[in-house]
């Protein structure tokens, strides 16, 4: 796991144990920031596609410190099974060596849905904590998961009302949650990650039914393209446009 310095952790109010890390505010340089969280499943039925996976995580970092916005993206990078691995915080990305990601152990079970709360909480928080000493917060939430939660002690009404907290709420500008089905021919997988998708409340539902290397390729250009334009509309008041894969 890399390390940073100059880190705070945020415990999250409300339903189970959740708590996740964040640069302390004095220490940033910017005024403004996207906060990007990237979700990750590293259940057993992603051992297969494991390399090419972390190869798409490496690039939507890569992509995103070339941006003209690089200097205001701050990144979170959450693995799950049936529990959360945090890699790092939110830290400013200019500040990320993705060349320190490890190898992805894939084992486990899903707890897709206490992922996602985790993500849309852990937000939340942090654009509040920012706001509060005058930052302006817009964020972004990516999801890359395989199957069906089946670990998780929360539900799709949780997230759907954290997500409805984030676009309530002034501290955040705007927020966009795209949930990605990853490798999703198996039957019934897509049409489960769509109803999940509605019923939590988020933005968008890609599904990459083949999780071969180039359409792996082709999710990491989506995603930092993605990024690259919520980045470009913060101050605007408005979301970006969603992108078709």
């Amino acid at each position: 796991m890399p390390r940073f310095d100059n880190m705070q952790t945020i415990q999250l109010p409300g339903a189970g144990h959740f708590q996740f890390s964040a640069a302390r505010p004095d220490t940033l340089g910017a005024t403004e920031y996207t906060l990007v969280t990237i979700v990750v499943d590293i259940s057993s039925s992603v051992f297969d596609f494991r390399q090419p996976l972390l190869k798409t995580i490496k690039s939507i970092i890569g992509a995103c410190q070339k941006s003209p916005r690089a200097d205001n993206l701050m990144v979170r990078l959450l693995l799950f099974n049936e529990q959360r691995q945090e890699v790092h915080g939110f830290v400013p990305l200019n500040q990320i060596d993705s060349a320190q990601y490890k190898t992805l152990k894939c084992n486990g079970i899903t707890a897709l849905y206490d992922a996602v709360y985790d993500a849309v909480g852990a937000t939340n928080a942090y654009a509040k904590n920012l706001f509060m000493q005058d930052f302006d917060v817009n964020a972004a939430i990516y999801i890359l998961t395989d199957g069906m939660d089946n670990s998780s002690g929360l539900h799709p009404k949780d997230i759907a009302d954290q997500v409805a907290v984030a676009l309530k709420q002034e501290y955040l500008e705007s927020l966009i949650t795209v949930l990605v089905g990853v490798d999703t021919q198996h039957a019934g997988v897509s049409g489960y990650l769509q109803l999940f998708k509605d019923e939590a409340k988020l933005g968008q539902f890609v599904d990459v039914a083949d999780a071969d290397a180039d359409n792996l390729a082709k999710l990491g250009n989506f995603v930092s393209q993605s990024i690259s334009l919520q980045s470009q509309t913060l101050g605007t008041g408005n979301a970006a446009q969603s992108l078709r894969f």
